[in-house]
């Protein structure tokens, strides 16, 4: 993943930059946040399980942002087996303005978490890192403000092993969706 990331980089910083930006994405740092919910292994979004997401980014063409970002999940699953999960992610957002105030986008990075599991009462700290992925759409509202609808999925995994009872799967796929709003300097 970090040998890709390098030449489109590279492309995005040495390439041509056009004085036009369609879709309203101006070139500069941008801030924003995101709120949603979130399901686990497939199953279904809950009204528990909230996340919240802030970030901050580069956009370096009308086609290609960098972007850093928090994630908090909470916790997440019951009484048997749950989680609490956060983490810093990194990622490359391509983009396509379709109009002056609309754009499709698609992201993919990488995301660095801790989180605590608890099986049958036996609780494990767990880090490590992992790939994230999604797509969204874009609305601009204003000059420097815009709407966005994102869906993103988490591969989170852990050491099953480490538990007296393993649990049905060590690994996660969190499935997040949600609504957030970012500002453009």
């Amino acid at each position: 993943m970090k040998k890709m990331m390098i030449p489109a980089l590279t492309i995005a910083l040495l390439g041509p930059s056009s004085g036009f930006a369609q879709g309203g994405q101006e070139q500069g740092l941008y801030i924003g946040g995101n709120y949603g919910g979130y399901k686990a292994r497939g199953g279904d979004f809950d009204d528990e399980n909230d996340l919240y997401e802030g970030l901050v980014g580069v956009q370096v063409s009308p086609y290609l942002a960098i972007e850093a970002n928090y994630t908090d999940f909470g916790s997440y699953g019951s009484s048997s087996a749950s989680a609490e999960v956060d983490g810093l992610g990194a990622a490359l957002v391509g983009q396509l303005p379709l109009t002056d105030s609309l754009a499709l986008y698609a992201k993919g990075g990488w995301f660095w978490w801790d989180g605590d599991v608890e099986v049958l009462g036996v609780r494990r700290e767990f880090d490590d890192d992992t790939p994230f992925y999604g797509a969204g759409v874009r609305f601009r509202v204003s000059d420097a403000l815009g709407l966005n609808v994102e869906y993103k999925r988490y591969e989170i995994e852990f050491d099953g092993g480490a538990f007296p009872l393993p649990p049905r799967a060590d690994d996660t796929d969190l499935d997040t969706l949600t609504l957030g709003l970012r500002y453009s300097f």
